[in-house]
């Protein structure tokens, strides 16, 4: 590697966080905080994956199926005004809305009389998923660790004090104001219990400490500790999502981190964490390391102001690894769309799943990125959407199979979300899901994985099969529909949204089908299945290209009155699908490019995910200078202070996390583009990143990649093949095919 390994791996401020998007995240996967780094008053934030608003619904609207076809002759008849007030009508969700991520609590450590502060840092270490605060006052060297605990499931805070005081703090934990349904207390220890609404959720969030020397107490609710040496203090949050006895699991979770000393629980932290992590390492040879000198939050400034920073963009990087690490563990919930960090009751688009490009944005980078662990959890919430999709689709459509719309939530709820005319009605949420199974194996090649999991491409083919459509030319479109979230105008000038077979639907359909037939073939399933999925993906529509020389968005040339929307839908098949490519389908390709382009001349790419989805997409265009250009862009227009992507909302942004990942995503791709059994090495460098190496890149096929790279040259590079593995390898516009046996390798100099 060209830097010493870990040497800026960590994010650090020369002050305490002001307001929440500038604090720093811990979390376990199921486990949250967002630390403060106060120095006489700490705040950190808490969050359980599992704490939603309400219980589960049976929404389905009774009036669907009766009036589906009604809806479909309208579109096909030009009435779309008619369709879309009776689809508002009949097919939304009763009620239309699923239910809210909210967050646990918080805990405040109030240090009196603590007197001036100097020498002030806190961190994020990347390295060791630990955020640290430090600072001097009263003679006193203060030191404060924040970690959660995926062996332990605990969130865990060590203060330590050097010189002449001691350690006196009073702990409270609460949630908002009178959102606590009971207080308690015994010995060490304070806990409180909430819940979410009559017959949902309910929890208990409890915190426990440990000194040496001095006292402890309890006064009231509060635990207070007097001139010790050094104090530990562990949460534990329970639902009964997971647990009748929600109360009894917090304290035997307390229990059991009790026998051990901290130096236990932080080892085995560390060591847990750091075996994923550790895995993949990336470093560009013009990164300046006098940088790393100052905070993050003046180097992002800097950037802001036109200046430079490339090691800002390796360290994005790793941080968006880090937040899904944090946020997606086996076990727990998937990543929603804030990871699992909210601080609101009532959060933007109320953190959910939303399955038309964010929640699968979410994991983009846990294959490439040699996470694919963390990828596990979002096929445990598939499968159970799997088996509410199946009501929903016959209930709905009159369908075989299992089908979701555009959100779902802790329950799996598939039945439409909202009352937008502009994203409510769209079937594609499972289907564009179901491809994350393939994908999976493509990387992993774990068979049995395929196996228990194949039931989900199953039936979500099944569903196509019956509510698929015919045309007057013979093919097979989707009917009604949307483009996620945009709006055409037609040539009488009225604004329309409904419609047959968009083309994302396409896209996505011809997906799902090449990862099914692949399935079927892998797992030996029989012929027929094969033959009638291959028939089907036969007919599904061409796609066409426009008058501007864009890929079309919808069947038919529409103008479009916002034509730099921020989803960019219609080029799912060029990235993250795959059946768009320059060797395969060239003019759809430069249709496709000449669409990006209209997008970002009108104001396109405004959302950090937006930006990240377009990095990603010059990416597989060999557009190296327009990756960089955006990477430079998403830093600038799309992050806060903390590196956590931020997304307008009305006068102010949000944050989302699925900028951070989708862009994480994107620097692996203009590295390496891998497609089943084909390889290429550096197909969109910028010239700024024309130096550096890398470690740890998985490609599909069951192997992964490590490379270094000079003057946008290739110099070395090795492969580890983890199964059988065999592509067509492009390296400095040279091709070679190569096969390599399971465990074994191959290492190249140039």
């Amino acid at each position: 590697m060209l830097k010493e390994r870990g040497k800026k791996m960590k994010l650090w401020y020369s002050s305490p966080a002001r307001q929440w998007c500038e604090a720093l995240p811990v979390g376990n996967g199921r486990l949250g905080g967002m630390v403060y780094g106060g120095c006489a008053h700490e705040l950190i934030k808490l969050n359980e994956d599992s704490i939603w608003s309400g219980k589960a619904l049976d929404r389905i609207n009774p009036d669907a199926l009766e009036n589906l076809q009604k809806i479909r002759e309208m579109l096909h008849d030009g009435q779309i005004e008619e369709a879309e007030r009776l689809a508002m009508c009949a097919l939304s969700g009763v009620p239309d809305s699923q239910r809210a991520y909210q967050p646990a609590g918080e805990l405040t450590l109030d240090m009196p009389g603590l007197g001036e502060v100097t020498d002030y840092r806190r961190e994020l270490d990347l390295e060791e998923g630990i955020a640290k605060v430090v600072f001097s006052a009263n003679e006193t060297r203060y030191t404060r660790e924040v970690f959660s605990s995926y062996p332990d499931g605990v969130l865990a805070v060590r203060l330590d004090a050097e010189g002449r005081e001691g350690i006196s703090f009073d702990c409270r934990l609460g949630r908002c104001h009178n959102w606590t349904d009971e207080m308690g207390r015994e010995g060490d220890t304070i806990w409180f219990t909430s819940g979410c609404g009559e017959g949902g959720i309910s929890f208990c969030v409890a915190a426990r400490v440990r000194i040496s020397g001095g006292t402890v107490g309890i006064i009231g609710q509060t635990l207070t500790v007097e001139n010790a040496r050094n104090a530990e203090i562990y949460f534990a949050v329970e639902t009964s999502f997971r647990h009748e006895d929600f109360v009894g699991a917090c304290r035997d979770r307390l229990d059991r981190v009790w026998g051990k000393t901290y130096e236990e629980i932080r080892s085995a932290h560390c060591r847990d964490y750091r075996k994923l992590f550790g895995r993949l390492e990336l470093a560009f040879a013009q990164e300046d390391t006098g940088l790393e000198a100052l905070p993050v939050d003046e180097r992002l400034q800097a950037v802001k102001e036109g200046k430079e920073d490339i090691g800002l963009v390796s360290l994005y990087f790793q941080y968006g690894r880090y937040l899904l690490i944090a946020s997606s563990r086996e076990g727990s919930l998937p990543a929603n769309l804030q990871g699992i960090w909210n601080e609101s009751l009532t959060p933007p688009w109320d953190s959910k799943f939303t399955i038309n490009i964010n929640t699968e944005m979410n994991y983009w980078i846990a294959e490439s990125g040699n996470l694919a662990e963390c990828h596990l959890p979002l096929f445990e919430l598939l499968e159970r959407i799997k088996e509410n999709g199946k009501e929903t689709a016959r209930r709905m459509y009159g369908c075989r199979g299992s089908v979701a719309h555009h959100n779902t939530d802790i329950y799996a709820d598939t039945a439409p979300q909202d009352l937008c005319i502009t994203s409510t009605f769209w079937v594609m949420g499972e289907a564009w899901l179901a491809t994350h199974v393939w994908e999976h194996y493509l990387y992993t090649r774990d068979k049995d994985f395929l196996e228990k999991h194949f039931d989900i491409l199953e039936q979500s083919v099944s569903f196509f099969y019956d509510f698929l459509t015919e045309g007057p030319d013979g093919t097979l479109v989707t009917s009604p529909t949307i483009s996620p979230e945009n709006t055409y105008r037609t040539k009488d000038g009225k604004e329309g949204h409904l419609c047959e077979g968009a083309t994302m639907d396409v896209e996505i359909l011809q997906e799902l089908f090449r990862c099914y037939i692949g399935a079927c073939g892998v797992l030996g399933k029989e012929e027929a299945r094969i033959r009638k999925a291959q028939e089907v993906c036969s007919r599904f529509p061409k796609l066409k290209t426009g008058r501007y020389g864009q890929l079309l968005e919808w069947m038919e040339d529409y103008e479009e009155p916002e034509p730099g929307h921020r989803h960019i839908s219609h080029l799912y098949g060029v990235y993250p699908g795959t059946t768009l490519t320059w060797q395969e389908t060239p003019e759809l390709m430069r249709a496709a490019r000449r669409s990006l382009d209209r997008r970002l001349e009108n104001g396109g790419g405004h959302t950090g995910w937006s930006r990240a989805w377009i990095i990603g997409l010059w990416a597989h265009f060999g557009e190296g200078e327009k990756v960089y250009e955006n990477l430079q862009a998403l830093l600038a227009k799309g992050t806060f202070p903390n590196l956590m992507d931020n997304h307008p909302m009305g006068d102010g942004f949000v944050f989302q996390i699925d900028g951070n990942l989708g862009a994480a995503a994107a620097v692996l791709e203009m590295l390496v583009l891998s497609q089943q059994g084909r390889v290429v090495l550096l197909p969109a460098l910028p010239e700024k990143l024309d130096g550096g190496s890398v470690c740890g890149i998985c490609l599909k096929g069951g192997a992964s990649l490590s490379m270094r790279w000079h003057e946008g040259r290739v110099t070395w590079l090795k492969l580890d093949a983890k199964d059988e593995f065999k592509a067509q390898l492009e390296v400095n516009g040279t091709e070679e095919s190569i096969a390599l046996a399971a465990g074994e390798s191959l290492e190249r100099t140039y």
